[in-house]
């Protein structure tokens, strides 16, 4: 249990470290890489990333099925299963990977007929060479992915955030080399692919000797399959719905407007993930952990105070990264992308903001999945996200990426704000009005200080990025004063300073 409790303390903490190196990294790298690359070939990369995620559909779900089920056969301490459902998974995501490697490659042919109002020939010729590389990178993340899966459910999160931070660094230096080299696009989606050969034998052997865990190749009751199958369905559909929502966007605008208008777009979407990143690096280390009190019939008041705490949390966080981007975030990109990506704040301020919502409820997604409830989110979403699609298609030639956003951010509203809230308090028996209380009680310091940084902000032209780090550095300060002051109740104060006053007290110890 104490071993479980540090893994799962310093895994949060590594997960933010990983979350300070994907935030510094491409401060420097994605401008350089920019520049060597060019709007119109980024946007390449960009869409045939696009095109390929939709690849990851063909998983059909099982992503989550496999953490949920290992999981559960571990809490049963039934070892023997959780080996037969691994083997399964193995067996099933390797004949996966096969099936994206076919699609990938009548995707790459079929390229001329999809783009050709938006890509030039020499662009049609390109998109198809990086979409036949990254279907195979694609089809590698598969049996890679089992592995993955099981580090988390046996919560190992040390060893998973190692992994990632790796990746997080490796990555870049491996892309700078391509463009050094002059490989461009290609270069890097070899460089991507390549890190996959490299993640796939450390996760195997980790799962072998340290955990001891092996596939046990054996046919399972029809029964466990057939309910596999049954809750894997509705987290497919909801797999669907996330590429509806932001890889369709990308697919459209290289449709109807071109790479330029991709290129534009994706670094607005920039944000997103990151601030994505920030939020779901604290919940994602909980699902196991959710999973157990779930299983172990976890009370409805104790959900919500799991709910409301972690999401507190979250919105401590994510509000200060949203708050600060709305002030400083123009002047960010004009120095670090160029001008010519201007449009990037507003298709990041339109989704951000709707964004939030998920982003510190994401425990409740969580939830809905240990108790096999995701039904009806994932139903839900799928329709909203259909109209979604069809409005970004019917707008785009008239609004471009802007418009997309739009689209987007009130799909967000929709279904993550309204929808899903519902059935939170009315099925699962979550108390949202409580939460909500609790979360509109402390945005009335990151409203004050957009106020006030809008207002300070037009009296000083920000051109350089010192004075742009010497006005983030004040704003950051003073909102953790204020939040630290009067925002946070003393469990989220001591998670701030109880770790401060260790660290002291080891100084001091060694003096």
């Amino acid at each position: 249990m104490k071993e479980s409790k540090n893994q799962l303390r310093t895994g949060a903490v590594l997960s933010y470290v990983n979350l300070v190196l994907s935030s510094i990294i491409p401060f420097f790298y994605t401008p350089v890489m920019l520049r060597m690359l060019g709007d119109a070939e980024y946007g390449l990369y960009s869409l045939s990333a696009s095109v390929i995620s939709y690849l990851s559909v063909l998983s059909f779900g099982f992503g989550g099925t496999i953490v949920r089920y290992i999981t559960m056969y571990r809490a049963k301490n039934d070892k023997k299963k959780e080996e037969e459902v691994i083997g399964f998974f193995l067996m099933l995501y390797s004949a996966i990977a096969v099936l994206v490697m076919i699609c990938g490659v009548i995707v790459s042919f079929n390229a001329e007929p999809i783009f050709h109002r938006g890509l030039t020939k020499s662009e049609l010729d390109k998109v198809q060479i990086l979409m036949l590389i990254m279907a195979f990178n694609s089809a590698l993340s598969f049996p890679i992915s089992v592995f993955s899966s099981i580090v988390m459910a046996h919560e190992k999160y040390i060893f998973r955030r190692l992994v990632d931070m790796l990746s997080t660094v490796i990555v870049p230096v491996l892309n700078l080399i391509a463009l050094y080299l002059g490989f461009a696009s290609v270069g890097m989606a070899v460089s991507g692919t390549i890190i996959q050969f490299l993640m796939l034998p450390i996760n195997m052997i980790y799962c072998f000797r340290k955990l001891d865990i092996y596939p046990r190749f054996a046919r399972l009751p029809q029964k466990l399959i057939k309910e596999m199958v049954g809750f894997s369905a509705f987290v497919f559909i909801g797999t669907i719905v996330d590429m509806l929502f932001w890889s369709t966007d990308k697919v459209i605008l290289g449709m109807l407007a071109g790479t330029g208008a991709v290129a534009v777009y994706n670094i607005g979407c920039t944000f997103n993930t990151m601030v994505t990143s920030l939020s779901t690096s604290l919940s994602s280390v909980l699902t196991p952990r959710i999973t157990t009190m779930v299983v172990q019939d976890a009370t409805k008041e104790e959900l919500t105070e799991l709910f409301i705490r972690i999401g507190r949390i979250q919105y401590i966080i994510v509000a200060l990264a949203i708050s600060g981007f709305t002030v400083f975030g123009r002047d960010f990109i004009n120095l670090w992308a160029g001008k010519t990506y201007a449009n990037a704040y507003w298709i990041a301020i339109l989704t951000l903001f709707p964004l939030c919502i998920p982003l510190i409820q994401n425990t409740g997604l969580s939830i809905v999945m240990a108790q096999n409830k995701h039904q009806f989110r994932s139903i839900s979403y799928l329709i909203i996200a259909i109209v979604n699609v069809i409005s970004t298609y019917l707008i785009v030639p008239r609004w471009g990426g802007i418009g997309a956003a739009f689209c987007s951010g009130i799909s967000y509203v929709v279904g993550q704000g309204l929808v899903m809230n519902i059935y939170y308090y009315k099925v699962i028996g979550i108390d949202i009005p409580l939460f909500w209380k609790n979360i509109f009680k402390m945005s009335i310091f990151p409203g004050v200080m957009i106020l006030l940084g809008i207002t300070l902000n037009k009296y000083f032209k920000i051109s350089n990025w010192f004075m742009l780090f010497i006005l983030i550095s004040v704003f950051t300060g003073s909102y953790i004063f204020v939040m630290f002051k009067f925002g946070m109740n003393e469990y989220e104060k001591n998670l701030f300073v109880v770790p401060i006053r260790r660290v002291i007290q080891k100084i001091k110890q060694r003096k």
